[in-house]
């Protein structure tokens, strides 16, 4: 037998021992209508707040005229250093699990997830001096030590690992990211109760938890849990997770995010930011996140959200809608029935 058919018959063989080694094109979905969400507890085993500097510190900048205009800073600024941070960034590591129809009408792997919109929530521990005036001035027995910030954000177009996932009799795609947020000074400052202009606000040291949420077309992403997925620990769930032990002795497995356990949290009014309502929205290019929408600044008002009837209901892997525009287009599956709380006749089947 010559050199090039045993070269054929071999990778031939191979190709039948490896299922997973390739994957003909119409065995997947270009997009998908059923989506499963959580924290990637692999990865969320820190907590890390870091500091940035606004825009003038970004290489290049002065091209675009500031230096030469020779602007005074604004009142209030004048003594920042340069070296002072104006944004503060949290990455929470997640994961996505996709599939959708092919060409054949079947479930199989997506290629992208169109459009997620993702809900998180930041808890951070009250200052002490905060606690104090609180008690002298409070005719309250006991006032909330901690404070709670919610963002939404809408994800466009996330793209899924090249290589399918099987497992548990399903066909899936795989992806895994950071949902950014960023803090800006002045919230820092208010969290912390620190103005100093020329030193940064405690806000790392106050950090002890997040929860991080999403939907799909209006609905509540489903239930997943992959075979490799860590064992939960005090505090934790598939969505949400405490570092402070005391704290999380105290929370267990419990939604502390939802509505019903909000008596426990004050939500102050202050901001965090999507990237895309920063000086860096244009330089992440998509290879650190992907594409919000818009891709710059804050998302439209006025839009309905399933939040507030989805965080009602119980489960560890509650979801929130953004404040994004949904999806045009509904999901063309069949009617089917999944033990997910939120999944409803727009999917498939269960994830």
């Amino acid at each position: 037998m010559k050199m090039k058919s045993l070269l054929l018959l071999f990778g031939a063989m191979l190709l039948a021992i490896s299922p997973r080694a390739y994957t003909a094109e119409s065995d997947w979905a270009k997009t998908a209508n059923q989506v499963a969400f959580s924290l990637n507890l692999q990865k969320a085993t820190t907590l890390k707040v870091t500091p940035l500097r606004g825009a003038e510190g970004i290489a290049g900048v002065e091209e675009l005229g500031f230096k030469d205009a020779k602007l005074d800073p604004q009142s209030g600024m004048d003594q920042v250093k340069d070296k002072t941070a104006m944004w503060y960034m949290v990455n929470i590591p997640v994961k996505v699990y996709a599939s959708g129809r092919n060409v054949n009408r079947k479930l199989a792997p997506a290629r992208y997830v169109r459009e997620l919109q993702v809900t998180a929530h930041l808890l951070f521990k009250k200052p002490k001096k905060v606690l104090d005036k609180e008690k002298l001035n409070s005719s309250q027995s006991e006032s909330p030590k901690y404070y709670m910030l919610k963002k939404e954000i809408t994800y466009a177009d996330i793209p899924m690992n090249p290589v399918p996932l099987k497992e548990s009799g399903l066909d899936l795609s795989e992806a895994a990211f950071n949902v950014a947020l960023f803090i800006p000074r002045s919230t820092a400052c208010m969290l912390t109760d620190s103005y100093g202009v020329a030193s940064d606000p405690p806000i790392s040291k106050l950090l002890v938890g997040y929860a991080v949420v999403a939907t799909i077309n209006g609905e509540p992403c489903s239930d997943f849990t992959s075979s490799t997925a860590p064992k939960l620990t005090p505090g934790e769930t598939r969505n949400s997770k405490i570092f402070d032990k005391d704290l999380a002795s105290k929370v267990s497995t419990a939604p502390w995010w939802k509505p019903s356990r909000r008596t426990k949290f004050d939500e102050p009014d202050v901001d965090i930011c999507s990237i895309a309502e920063t000086p860096y929205a244009m330089f992440y290019s998509g290879n650190y996140y992907p594409r919000v929408k818009p891709a710059f600044g804050p998302a439209s008002k006025g839009t309905s959200s399933a939040m507030d009837s989805e965080e009602g209901s119980t489960g560890d892997s509650s979801s929130s809608s953004s404040s994004g525009s949904k999806s045009s287009g509904k999901s063309d599956s069949s009617t089917s029935t999944s033990k997910s709380t939120g999944t409803t006749s727009d999917y498939d089947s269960e994830l």
